[in-house]
């Protein structure tokens, strides 16, 4: 039993289909489909830096360089992923760059300017790295969701993820043919932002070529979907047996869909590695493959009560409050410096949504 459970659990994952689900490699062949985006290739090393260094560098609104926070390295600093290097390793930054931080305005100003340039095309955006969107870091914009409407939202979004520091550090942990010619080149997607019903996208995974499951993205009650649910179902499997298995090289797969009012246009959002890095949310892992065993058949999941304990615990509540915020609260300089930054920000969206 226990070695049929390890067979069955078993998910392989290949480099190559972890870059097969980069958004670059997947964009032009479903432009009809996804979200109108800018893609920033290959990324400058310095600016990989950046998003890799301790504390947050701005670009304050005398256009000149500043800090967000004042940060130091401490062994229990989980915010910045820090990891001690082993005996013999080196820094990714040299022992006497450590010291100095690295500023947008200074060290890479064509791509700053790049970013602003894109709000004249776009009025606000959403980022993402070649696979991670930094929905981790939410609680540091003042409006609370993905909108950027200026570089500055950008950066602080990406320096306060995880998931986007999971793309930098870990992105092919889970292959076996990883080897240490490995190259990743890093990307930075900006789409036009357009406001999403969370009760209308779901998640699908995709084995072999055939849908193994279907779960509710957004993990709340909502008394309207169970009637919709045969209408979704079939606009689920014509889109992705007509459209995006006829294109999308890997047969192995999990897709995030957005089907709107009036259920007649299916957006394809992402696509995830099939794998366990990928959140399989009303399902578990284990039992995605195994019912995959034992049945053509597959579920379509939806939350059938209100979810007390999901509200009781916030999504990415686990990457909400890095431990440098809470040292801050205990340096009265350091803490009079963020929250002074943090006012500067509101003011500039209050002053914005006055001129709009």
């Amino acid at each position: 039993m226990d070695e049929d459970f390890a067979r069955l659990t078993e998910i392989p994952v290949s480099k190559e289909h972890i870059k097969n689900c980069a958004f670059s490699a997947w964009y032009d062949k479903f432009k009809g489909h996804t979200p109108r985006a800018v893609i920033i290739k290959p990324l400058p090393a310095i600016f990989i830096q950046y998003l890799e260094q301790d504390g947050i560098r701005l670009v304050g609104k005398d256009c000149e360089d500043s800090s967000f926070q004042k940060l130091e390295r401490s062994l229990e600093n989980d915010y910045s992923d820090w990891e001690d290097a082993e005996d013999g390793e080196t820094s990714s930054i040299d022992d006497e760059e450590a010291e100095k931080p690295i500023l947008p305005k200074v060290d890479f100003p064509e791509l700053h300017k790049e970013l602003s340039e894109v709000f004249n095309r776009f009025s606000a955006v959403t980022p993402k790295l070649n696979w991670s969107s930094p929905k981790d870091a939410t609680w540091i914009i003042p409006n609370g969701t993905m909108k950027c409407k200026e570089a500055n939202d950008i950066y602080l979004l990406l320096n306060a993820s995880n998931y986007v520091m999971h793309d930098l550090q870990h992105a092919f942990s889970e292959c076996k043919d990883l080897d240490d010619s490995a190259d990743v080149e890093y990307e930075l997607v900006l789409r036009e932002w357009f406001d999403i019903n969370p009760a209308l996208e779901f998640r699908v995974f995709v084995r072999d070529g055939n849908i193994i499951g279907i779960s509710q993205r957004d993990l709340n009650y909502y008394d309207f979907l169970a009637p919709l649910k045969k209408t979704l179902k079939a606009k689920i499997e014509e889109f992705l047996y007509h459209e995006v298995l006829e294109k999308f090289p890997d047969d192995c797969f999990v897709a995030d869909i957005y089907i709107p009012r009036p259920f007649t246009k299916v957006w394809l959002i992402d696509i995830n590695p099939f794998g366990r890095k990928t959140d399989p949310l009303m399902f578990s892992w284990t039992e995605l493959v195994t019912s995959y065993e034992e049945d053509d058949s597959y579920d379509f999941r939806l939350i059938t009560e209100h979810n007390i304990g999901r509200f009781a615990s916030k999504e990415h509540s686990e990457n909400q409050v890095p431990t440098d915020i809470v040292e801050a609260s205990l340096d009265p300089d350091t803490l009079r410096e963020l929250t002074s930054k943090w006012k500067e920000l509101l003011s500039m969206q209050q002053n914005e949504e006055v001129d709009q």
